[in-house]
């Protein structure tokens, strides 16, 4: 019985205080079904800091924003890019989109917070920023966290 990516992705969208509960109960499952190797998998989950929990939620259940946030990532890496070929780009424009996004994504993940009880801190807020900024900059490069998936927070 192999693990379904939906299990999983179902982990990271509980609320915090139910992920090492619901994680342990999956590898269980998993385990006395014969997939030890995704048992362990499972179990080697790291749950994650209110921040990342909370970027994971937004990924869930913000998409649209979310994606807009990727997106503005990508075409900034392509504009650099370029510029640095040597062509003219309007970078301001670029900035400005992925900032604007960025403000609506943590007023949602301060809103997220306050609902499900938790303090949206100046320090999560700014670690919200940071993982949100840092999942731009990677986008879907090799290596690049798994947005939705988050087990810490993003540089």
């Amino acid at each position: 019985m192999a693990t379904s990516h939906s299990e999983v992705d179902a982990l990271f969208q509980l609320p915090l205080p139910e992920f090492t509960a619901a994680r342990n109960s999956l590898a269980s499952k998993l385990h006395k079904g014969g997939d030890k190797e995704s048992a362990a998998h499972v179990k080697a989950l790291a749950k994650p800091p209110i921040s990342a929990w909370v970027v994971n939620q937004l990924f869930w259940r913000n998409r649209g924003t979310f994606d807009r946030l990727l997106t503005a990532g990508a075409r900034l890496r392509q504009a650099q890019a370029s510029q640095l070929a040597g062509q003219v780009t309007n970078l301001r424009e670029l900035l400005t989109a992925q900032r604007e996004t960025l403000t609506e994504l943590s007023r949602q993940a301060a809103t997220i917070l306050s609902e499900s009880g938790h303090q949206p801190s100046p320090d999560v807020m700014r670690r919200v920023t940071m993982t949100l900024e840092g999942l731009a900059a990677q986008g879907s490069l090799d290596g690049a966290p798994s947005a939705g998936r988050l087990t810490a927070d993003v540089d």
